[in-house]
């Protein structure tokens, strides 16, 4: 079955745009049509944007356009598209100024029948396809002229030449026809008739150069009486012999040499290699010839790497460096390169010669002495030198990205004792032992250095907070208080550990050292095995925010987590519909705490995921349990942010609803409006939540209204219902703005089947305001405040009351 024509009916009058829609589905003669509706121009350019409309059919009179302006926005909008005009304005003026416009046809209403509308259609699409067939064609055809590499000439019966190509120009240094000298060579073809014949000519240019040439004479079959009968094809071979000469003279030279070479040709094809290719990569020349030069590559250096070299071989002609590459036997090895670029005299590149050495021994040596100069011999780690060298390149760039930096500096506490009791055997072994636990503390990228004896330093860059590098501190202490096992032995020890700043305590990494060391002299004091801060301010400051989230780290094993449940009614009845899950702490000692207390410090401590499971599975019971004794209601969790991108996801949920034997269809997960819209967003979200509905959970989007989701990204999603954010319901009875923006968010939810929840509701206007604009459910403190599960309970089991 054909597919049917895509047309798009810019048309203000519902009843001229339904006669329309009939005159064209009447018959089946002119073929089917698939017909979207635009009643104004705005609209008609949206849906030419959304849609793949294949014609226009266009009333000149429209709300915000009229007459010609209304061909000429959709001309704008898309240039190629055919537009028939179909308008009450009989002006044969207007049509031929239409026309010239860029319509296709001009129609008047109430002329003829569907068939004159399909047959206008037709046509339209038929001269489209026709222009742009002869377009292509002519275009192509100027393109093989005006852009062939090599010479091309037309000629007329009589052999004389009519019109030859830029490249033939080039090639004989003249525009001229008449001046060149094949002309007698084409003269001689069209007499002896329409043989192609092939032929080698040596031809001098104007400027007395000589070319070598070859001529290909044949008819130009099918060509008009005063047209072009004879084709002539002339290949400049003049650099290719003279090439070949000096790659015959090269050849024997680079035979003998001991350095590798290949050649490629201009698209870098490898044409030739000498011997000591070979000997060098273990490749022979049938292996290579033909590959390309990445067939040597080792992996190790990026495409940057290559961009770059391949403009400077275009811009200088030659380019020269070291190199990484990989033998036939995988073995990696340096090399001193150099290219050079080989160019006719018309300054084409031909050919590429390029020369290598095998330099790995030499660069093996190199690094070798830089590691020794740059690193402590007894723990490989940076020494001294090296660590100056990149703390002061990370305050540069801390400096311009204005980020934060902490220098740690690490003293072992009693270090000298082991060493005298001990032995230094033993020191030395702990030693290396604590180097490789400070390294595992911290992240790719850091720097730990030993300094001198048993001192070392960290540096830390682009932390977000200087509590971060508290908890690096807390971490390396706690690790070297674990006891080492040396030579059998068991051994352990302390350390004091001090922190300074960039650019809080300084900006100059000698002073940083400084105040760090001072700081590590001050732990020292407080009873070694601990940190300090230079800025001793920050220390309490620290230490607070780690006991936050040691205590968070334990309330989920000590059962301190609880939920309380606020209620979602209907604001019709005021029946109890759902309820929302929230999650609250019953701290031991502070009381109950509120999410917004705890919750940033469990998203800096990683524990977002392990409490949402938790809440997941609570939730998961309290509906087994409501479902167990007969109460049908629905309860919504909200999911963070990194919740949404757990790999496991769907499968975590899927498994607690098997667990918990929870109807799928009664909970509903809440996503906030921030976390699925933006191109990105959403389509990583798309197939999260896709997965999600398969399973029979509902939905919705939280604080809807406070980001910047478009209609086309919540047509794209599986959704169910939009809450409205409490900010917009706050200012009801205030703010003008909010209440359209309300008004607008139910009637977007409607048009797309969505339910309405309203968030934040506490006072009975409020409550007014939206059950007038039809919004079915709503929750908020005019109804009741989140509560433990037994007063929930208490209060769902009461009749329904209306708030007034």
């Amino acid at each position: 079955m054909t597919e049917p024509i895509r047309v798009l009916l810019v048309e203000d009058n519902p009843g001229d745009a339904r006669l329309v829609r009939e005159m064209l589905s009447d018959g089946d003669s002119g073929g089917r049509f698939r017909i979207d509706d635009a009643a104004t121009m705005a609209t008609a350019l949206q849906a030419l944007a959304e849609r793949d409309s294949q014609v226009v059919l266009l009333d000149l009179s429209l709300p915000d356009s009229q007459g010609l302006d209304t061909v000429a926005q959709i001309r704008r909008a898309q240039p190629a598209l055919p537009i028939v005009v179909l308008t009450g304005l009989a002006d044969e003026e207007m049509a031929v100024r239409a026309v010239q416009g860029g319509a296709q046809d001009y129609l008047v209403k109430g002329r003829g029948d569907g068939w004159v509308i399909r047959r206008a259609i037709r046509h339209a699409l038929e001269r489209l396809r026709f222009e742009h067939a002869l377009r292509s064609s002519e275009a192509e055809l100027r393109v093989i002229f005006e852009g062939a590499a090599i010479g091309i000439a037309l000629a007329g019966h009589d052999g004389t030449l009519l019109k030859i190509n830029p490249a033939l120009q080039r090639m004989l240094g003249s525009p001229n026809p008449e001046r060149c000298g094949i002309q007698d060579f084409v003269a001689a073809c069209a007499r002896a008739g329409t043989e192609i014949r092939t032929t080698e000519l040596r031809l001098v240019r104007p400027d007395l150069e000589s070319r070598w040439v070859k001529v290909t004479v044949s008819p130009a079959h099918g060509a008009a009486q005063d047209a072009a009968v004879l084709v002539a094809m002339v290949e400049d071979f003049t650099e290719r012999r003279a090439m070949e000469e000096r790659l015959r003279l090269s050849a024997r030279v680079l035979e003998s040499t001991n350095e590798g070479v290949f050649v490629t040709d201009a698209r870098q094809r490898i044409v030739h290699v000498n011997p000591a290719f070979t000997h060098l990569t273990g490749y022979t020349a049938d292996e290579v010839i033909g590959a390309k030069p990445s067939v040597l590559a080792s992996g190790r250096h990026g495409p940057d790497f290559y961009a770059s070299m391949h403009q400077i071989l275009q811009q200088a002609g030659s380019w020269q460096g070291e190199v990484w590459n990989r033998k036939k036997s995988g073995e990696m090895f340096a090399e001193w390169l150099n290219i050079s670029a080989v160019r006719d005299t018309d300054g084409h590149v031909t050919h590429y010669v390029a020369v290598f050495s095998d330099i790995t021994l030499r660069k093996q040596n190199e690094e070798r002495l830089n590691y020794q100069a740059n690193h402590d011999p007894l723990t490989n780690l940076p020494n001294r030198t090296l660590f100056h060298e990149r703390l002061n390149r990370a305050l540069a760039r801390a400096g311009r990205t204005r980020q934060t930096v902490a220098v740690l500096f690490i003293d072992l506490d009693h270090f000298k004792e082991v060493n005298d009791s001990r032995g230094h055997l033993v020191g030395d072994m702990l030693l290396q032992a604590v180097a490789e636990r400070l390294a595992a503390s911290t992240r790719q990228g850091d720097t730990v250095a030993r300094l001198a004896g048993d001192e070392f330093t960290v540096i830390l860059e682009d932390i977000a907070d200087f509590r971060d590098a508290a908890v690096v501190a807390q971490k390396m202490v706690h690790r070297l208080a674990e006891p080492f096992e040396l030579g059998g032995r068991r051994l352990s020890l302390t350390t004091s550990l001090g922190i300074a700043l960039f650019p809080s305590d300084s900006t100059d990494g000698q002073s940083l050292l400084r105040k760090a060391d001072e700081a590590m002299y001050r732990a020292k004091k407080q009873g070694k095995n601990g940190y300090q801060f230079y800025d001793e301010t920050l220390n309490a400051q620290a230490f607070e925010r780690l006991a936050l989230e040691s205590s968070l780290r334990h309330a989920l094993d000590r059962g301190e987590f609880t939920l309380h449940y606020q209620p979602i009614h209907e604001t019709a009845t005021g029946r109890i519909v759902a309820a929302e899950a929230l999650l609250r702490w019953n701290h031991p000692e502070a009381g109950l705490a509120l999410p917004a207390q705890f919750l940033g410090a469990a998203l800096e401590a990683g524990l977002m995921l392990p409490i949402g499971r938790w809440v997941l599975n609570a939730a998961c019971r309290q509906l087994a349990v409501w479902r167990a004794s007969g109460l049908d209601i629905r309860l919504s969790i909200n999911l963070a942010h990194q919740q949404l991108h757990q790999f496991d996801l769907v499968e975590t949920i899927a498994e607690t609803l098997r667990q918990t034997g929870a109807d799928p269809a009664r909970l509903e997960i809440e996503l906030a409006e921030s976390a699925l819209f933006g191109a990105a967003r959403t389509q990583e979200a798309l197939p999260v939540l896709q997965r999600l509905r398969g399973l029979g959970v509902r939905i919705a989007v939280d604080d809807f209204g406070t980001g910047y989701s478009s209609f086309g990204q919540l047509r794209r999603l599986p959704l169910d219902a939009l809450k409205i954010d409490q900010a917009f319901v706050r200012d009801i009875g205030t703010d003008a703005d909010d209440a359209r923006i309300i008004t607008a968010i139910v009637a977007i939810a409607h048009s797309l089947s969505l339910g309405v929840i309203a968030e934040g509701v506490e006072t009975s206007e409020q409550l007014a305001f939206l059950r007038r604009q039809n919004c079915e459910l709503a929750q908020g403190f005019l109804f009741s405040r989140p509560m433990p599960i037994s007063e929930f309970d208490l209060l769902v089991s009461k009749p329904a009351t209306v708030p007034a």
